[in-house]
């Protein structure tokens, strides 16, 4: 704390209190009772609850989440990390509007089985409205007027094309708050409703949230986000920032914390690419380059410490004194994953790579959102700390602009 100099502290504190009241920084007043911002957790599981089943009694088994980049990745990233494999449930993330890739699961689904929840906070989304357009086609002609049953949305409380579809067709639409943006969003219903269809614990995943922004009681001095956000800044001339998670848990956690660091910081010049690696895997397709490639990245290492297994590696018969086998002897798989988790980070460590670790007790939605919260956090300090607007993607409008134009052609 010492070595950072005072005005620092005071920048980040003056801007954090100008952004809270701003059109689009509201991701904080989420965890606050009694804002416009925080979630009605009844409403949403009222409604969540009420879709388990089709009209005709038959369960549920596909969520599918129509939306791209925030509206899609906060949900994605709750669900893959928290939701066994094995499920009798089924997630769909169609955040990319690719035809081909879009038919070929058209074929995979049965309407009265799949429920969408398609996500535009503008209710204008172009690659959304092209998939529920789709899909509407879709449901009506196997369920004719029981398809709005299979159908939510979620978009702005009071304006915008997907407003005016719910107030004409009657179809369920939850509010996204106006003052959080979309890759601020995973704690709004755009995250929570599929999270609590899926059986998640949304209050827990707020909770956890809430205690990471209580646990500096507000003391930047004391704020772990502001003091990775100063690390990560402050790290010379590194331009790359990869998010190396040793958990293949979070792998969807890893493209949602690259929308968030590359749209909220790559503004005027400034900014960091966002890289997503996943340990061990990436260990053998990445670490070449950083272990002798340009020295311009900094690392951000996620691991889960309390393993929900260990898996004994017992050698099979005639195999115990091979030298492959002989150094796996009494150990286990976790073990080695462990091993190899410190020998990533410490190889590095002695190539002169900076880096910062964050251990997980275990994974579950409190600690999952502690982690979003303080990653939310860090960006909006680093914001701060590079004199750019953390809430703003105004480099995203020319390709909107052109696609626009291209379409009227």
């Amino acid at each position: 704390v010492a070595e950072i100099p005072r005005s620092q502290f005071e920048r980040v504190r003056d801007d954090l209190a100008r952004w809270d009241a701003s059109d689009y920084a509201g991701f904080r007043r989420i965890l606050k009772q009694g804002t416009e911002e925080y979630p009605d957790l009844g409403k949403i599981e009222r409604l969540a609850h009420g879709r388990l089943q089709s009209p005709g009694g038959k369960k549920i088994r596909n969520l599918v989440v129509l939306g791209t980049g925030g509206s899609s990745l906060g949900a994605e990233t709750l669900l893959r990390a928290l939701c066994p494999v094995a499920s009798e449930q089924k997630f769909f993330f169609m955040d990319n509007n690719d035809p081909a890739f879009f038919a070929e699961h058209l074929d995979l689904w049965t309407p009265e089985e799949t429920l969408f929840y398609a996500v535009s906070k503008s209710g204008t989304t172009p690659e959304t409205w092209s998939q529920l357009l789709v899909v509407a086609d879709w449901l009506k002609k196997s369920l004719g007027d029981h398809w709005k049953n299979h159908v939510v949305l979620c978009s702005d409380p009071q304006k915008g094309d997907f407003r005016s579809l719910a107030k004409e067709s009657g179809l369920a639409c939850l509010d996204a708050p106006m003052r959080v943006g979309g890759r601020f969003s995973v704690f709004t219903p755009v995250g929570l409703f599929p999270a609590i269809w899926a059986g998640l614990d949304a209050q827990a995943l707020l909770e956890g949230a809430q205690e990471m922004a209580e646990a500096s009681g507000g003391d930047l001095a004391r704020d772990a986000s502001f003091h990775a956000a100063y690390r990560l800044v402050n790290s010379g001339n590194h331009r790359v920032t990869v998010a190396f998670n040793y958990s293949s848990h979070l792998s969807a956690f890893g493209r949602w914390f690259g929308q968030l660091w590359a749209e909220s910081l790559g503004k005027e010049g400034k900014g960091f690419t966002p890289y997503p690696a996943v340990g061990t895997t990436d260990q053998h397709s990445q670490t070449q380059l950083y272990m002798e490639g340009p020295l311009d990245k900094v690392f951000a290492f996620h691991t889960v410490t309390e393993k929900s297994a260990r898996l004994p590696l017992a050698p099979l018969p005639g195999t115990e004194n091979l030298a492959s086998v002989k150094i796996l002897a009494n150990k286990s798989m976790a073990d080695l994953f462990e091993a190899e988790f410190k020998a990533t980070r410490d190889a590095l460590s002695q190539r002169g790579a900076k880096s910062l670790s964050i251990a997980l007790t275990k994974l579950d939605e409190r600690s999952l959102g502690a982690l979003l919260y303080f990653w939310e956090m860090t960006t909006a300090c680093a914001g701060s700390l590079l004199s750019v607007d953390p809430f703003t993607q105004p480099g995203v409008e020319a390709g909107k602009i052109l696609t626009k134009k291209y379409l009227e052609n």
